[in-house]
């Protein structure tokens, strides 16, 4: 019988106290989980790079 694969992993990330403050102020606002909220920013910076390709800077990226 093979594993059954897990739609999600918990992780630790370390963040800057003023981007966790701002992500976490956001995720408050929508009611969404912090999670749910980097899930997403991720999923728009990766669109942001496909569209205009390059580099982005997150300090760009986050204000």
């Amino acid at each position: 019988m093979g594993c059954k694969k897990k739609k999600v992993v918990k992780t630790t990330i370390l963040l800057p106290s003023d981007v966790h403050q701002a992500l976490r102020i956001e995720a408050i606002t929508k009611k969404m989980s912090m999670g749910e909220l980097i899930v997403q920013k991720l999923r728009e910076l990766e669109e942001y790079k496909q569209k205009y390709g390059g580099v982005v800077k997150a300090e760009d990226y986050l204000t």
